[in-house]
Formats: C-alpha cells, sequence, structure tokens
C-alpha cells in the first residue's frame, strides 16, 4: 500500500523555538530516532523512519519564522532529499524575513525546492499581501503548487487574524489556476469556510495534517463526497504515528476508493512530483524484473562458467539489499531501472547496475550514476565490471570513469568475488572529492 504525506516538518531541534519544541515536536515519539544526542538532525535516518511507517513519498516544508516556529531553512530539507529523493523540498517565504521575495524563491528553486509553503500566522503576514503576488504569479505560470497554513496555531506569539480564510479566498481568486492546498482545513474556527472553498474552486485542496483522524467527518460533513480534494498528512514529527493517524482516518472513512485517493492517487496527481525521476527502490519484488532483464545483455560478456539464469536469484537479491541501498528510475510507477551503492571502508562502490534491455541508451543509467555521485561522502567511487562488458566499460569512461591499474588489489580489498571472477574483470574509478 503507497502512502504520500504531504506534510511534514524538519530542521535541527535547537532551530525551533522552545515553544514549538514543547507543543509540537515533543508530542510524538520520533524525536530518538531522527535527532542526535546535540539535537541535530540525522537526515538519512529521518527518511527511514518515515519509510517504515509506509511511505511512498512525502512533502518536505521548511519555515522562516523567527518569533514563533523558528528558522528551519530549505538546507535542512535538501540535506533529507539528498539521502532520500522521493521526499521533497518546498520553498518557504516570510515577507518579514526575506528583504526581495522573488529573489528568495528563486534561489530556494534553483536549490531544489518545487512548491512553496507559507505560514502567515507564524510570521505575522496576510496571504492577499501584494508583495507576494508576483510569486503567485509564477507559481501559477508554471505549476508550481502552494500550500498555506490555513488555521491556528499553538505555538506563542501567533495572531489569528494573519488565518483569517477571506485572505486565502482572495489569492484562490486572483489565482484561479494556481495550486492551492488549505493546510489543517481551517484547524480551530474556519472549517466550513475551508470546506465551501474546497467545494467551490477546483484548484483548491485540504491536507488533513495536525487534525485529530477521527473527527474529520465532523469538521468537514462532506469529505467523502469529495474526497478527491483532501490529502493526507500528518504535520511529522509532531504526530503520534504516520501509519497510526492513516488506519484511524480509513476506519472512520470505511471507503476504500475514497481513501485511495486520499492516502497516495490525489497527492500524486496534484503535485506529479512522483510521476518520474529517481527514487529509492526497496521492493525486491519490483527489482528482481529489472536486473532479470537488464542482466541479459551480459549473456556471452560474462565467462559461461560464470554465467547463469536467473543471474541473481531472489534469495541473492535479498540478502544484496540488506547490504546496500538501490534506487531505481521510474515513470508512472514502472520501476525502468536501478544501481546501488554500497559502503565499503574509505570508498564507495557502485553495484548491480541494470536498465531494462529496450529502454537502454535513454540516459535513465547516467541519471542514476550522477544521483550516485551527488549523494556520497567519499573521496572514490568505484564500480567492478567484465573485461568483455565493452559497452559497460565505455558508458563509465563517457562519465569520467578510468580504469584502475591495481584492479586485483582493489577487486581484494572491496569486493568478495571469486579468483574466476577477478580474473575476467576490471575496475573503474572516479575521484569524487
Amino acid at each position: 500500500m503507497r502512502i504520500i504525506d504531504v506534510h511534514m516538518h524538519l530542521g535541527h531541534r535547537f532551530e525551533w523555538t522552545d515553544r514549538a519544541r514543547q507543543v509540537w515536536m515533543d508530542t510524538g515519539p520520533y524525536v530518538p530516532m531522527i535527532y542526535d544526542d546535540a539535537g541535530r538532525q540525522l537526515p538519512q535516518e529521518y527518511g527511514d523512519v518515515v519509510k517504515r511507517e509506509g511511505l511512498f513519498g512525502g512533502i518536505l516544508i521548511p519555515e522562516y519564522s523567527p518569533l514563533t516556529a523558528g528558522v528551519m531553512p530549505i538546507e535542512r530539507a535538501l540535506e533529507i532529499n539528498l539521502f532520500h529523493p522521493e521526499l521533497i523540498p518546498i520553498a518557504n517565504l516570510n515577507p518579514n524575513y526575506h528583504d526581495d521575495l522573488p529573489q528568495e524563491f528563486e534561489r530556494q528553486l534553483a536549490s531544489g525546492a518545487r512548491g512553496l509553503k507559507l505560514h502567515p500566522i507564524h510570521g505575522f503576514f496576510y496571504a492577499n499581501d501584494q508583495a507576494l503576488y508576483p510569486v503567485y504569479a509564477k507559481c501559477e505560470k508554471e505549476g508550481l503548487p502552494v500550500m498555506f497554513h490555513a488555521g491556528t496555531s499553538l505555538f506563542k506569539g501567533c495572531r489569528m487574524r494573519y488565518s483569517d480564510p477571506y485572505t486565502f479566498d482572495d489569492v484562490i481568486n486572483d489565482f484561479p489556476d494556481m495550486k492551492i492546498v488549505l493546510c489543517h482545513g481551517g484547524r480551530g474556527f474556519w472549517y466550513n469556510i475551508a470546506e465551501f472553498l474546497v467545494k467551490n474552486h477546483k484548484n483548491v485542496y485540504i491536507d488533513v495534517s495536525g487534525l485529530p483522524p477521527k473527527n474529520l467527518l465532523r469538521y468537514f460533513p462532506s469529505m467523502r463526497k469529495f474526497s478527491g480534494k483532501y490529502l493526507f498528512g500528518t504535520d511529522f514529527p509532531g504526530v503520534p504515528g504516520i501509519k497510526e493517524n492513516l488506519d484511524a482516518l480509513t476506519a472512520v472513512m470505511d471507503d476504500s476508493e475514497a481513501m485511495n485517493g486520499i492516502r497516495f492517487d490525489n497527492a500524486y496527481g496534484l503535485f506529479g512530483f512522483w510521476k518520474e525521476g529517481i527514487f529509492e527502490a526497496a521492493d525486491a519484488a519490483e527489482i528482481f524484473p529489472v536486473v532479470d532483464d537488464g542482466s541479459k545483455r551480459y549473456r556471452g560478456a560474462i565467462p559461461e562458467d560464470c554465467y547463469h539464469e536467473p543471474y541473481m536469484p531472489m534469495e541473492e537479491l535479498l540478502g544484496e539489499m540488506r547490504r546496500m541501498r538501490f534506487f531505481g528510475y521510474r515513470k508512472d510507477l514502472k520501476l525502468l531501472g536501478v544501481m546501488a551503492k554500497e559502503r565499503v571502508k574509505e570508498v564507495t562502490l557502485i553495484r548491480h547496475a541494470y536498465v531494462l534491455t529496450d529502454l537502454q541508451g535513454r540516459g535513465i543509467g547516467s541519471k542514476l550514476l550522477k544521483y550516485i555521485e551527488g549523494s556520497i561522502d567519499t573521496q572514490w567511487l568505484l564500480i567492478g565490471t567484465w573485461n568483455a562488458a565493452t559497452w559497460a566499460i565505455d558508458f563509465y569512461r563517457k562519465h569520467g570513469y578510468e580504469i584502475m591499474p591495481d584492479k586485483d588489489d582493489l577487486l581484494g580489498r572491496y569486493w568478495d568475488i571469486s579468483d574466476r571472477q577477478t580474473e575476467t574483470s576490471c575496475v573503474l574509478g572516479k575521484k569524487i572529492r
């Protein structure tokens, strides 16, 4: 079952204000799992934790609200995305913090943000502030989603007037083709107004983050009928549990078709972030056919006494997945190619790089390789392949890799392979740092 959480917060613990930590972050079980003893965010562990709860994808929200929530910059989202590309960073702006809003928005987009989240109640500005209109115009033109904190907040110093839903109504009407999400659905006093806006504007959606699932049908009586306009979100890490919230919502809705939309389909279609790109691959049943098909090209290049079909049996694949991370290129949910990385001592190895046979030569392998190169922290990246696999050697050479002269020593030090495989293989390397 695939889940998308459209509302996930981040940042070092000490970047959040004391009040924000107390009333929100510390209410969930996740703090010991995603921060070190000094309160620093652990990017890889952050993603590992949410994936164990079944997340297929998520949206990472930075924030610049020094007087209420704190300053958790876009860089924190990028650190997580580097390890977990299916967790998508979006930008955050505050007219009372950023001097030049369009320029700052461009900076965050250039760094990797793919949408915008605004916190008017935390930053003391109105959603219909004209200073934001050039940013909205860009979002509307380029199809970038805009998410608003719409509702009350428990953070000390917040002013409810900045969450007045009539200010969102101005933006909704002035930018009728902009994708708009009312986060928290008008929490506190404005549920009925948020529901009205969703029902009457094709471009408006509600995410249910920060709301008790058991109360949702009371807050939004038409939620089942208009289930296509609702998105699952949690406010992670300030949530009792991602899966716990989803299970509670599923029980309340008692409608499997509606829940398929809320937990996945609606966000997948609205944002488009996960329709094509590189994401971690963790399902052996999905990886196996790609490896099996892609490896067939090596028939004839691999010595007969080393080749067999399937080239990597499922049991072997499962063992490899316990030692290394696989990443895949996906389009319309179909896995088209895979590449794994394995840290061994002071180097990183590229392992098990395969693309479906009929899609080879279309740049999928190059994109996977570029991602792997950008995600490692070792000086050297090494790849072992067969001497007779000249197309594979040419591929890596094209990307700046060189044949390593001491291949027997490298294969013995970093790989666990037979003498026969060592004899018929080579190693290419690239100094990354």
